[in-house]
């Protein structure tokens, strides 16, 4: 991810499974936008990002 982007940049992931792309987004000071069909993997990955934000701070507040 640090050869695409670039810190504060939109991370894209159209199939966003239990989000770990989504986790390491923003980590690194990524923004995030995930999309899944499945409800558990749904589930799952808002529980992941909600532990990454929880490390990381909010990085969608102004």
């Amino acid at each position: 991810m640090d050869l695409w982007t670039n810190p504060g940049d939109v991370v894209l992931s159209p199939f966003a499974g239990i989000g770990s792309e989504g986790h390491v987004s923003l980590q690194m000071g990524r923004k995030f936008i995930g999309i899944e069909l499945k409800e558990s993997y749904y589930q799952q990955a808002a529980r992941n990002l909600q532990a990454a934000l929880r490390i990381n701070g909010d990085l969608f507040a102004a």
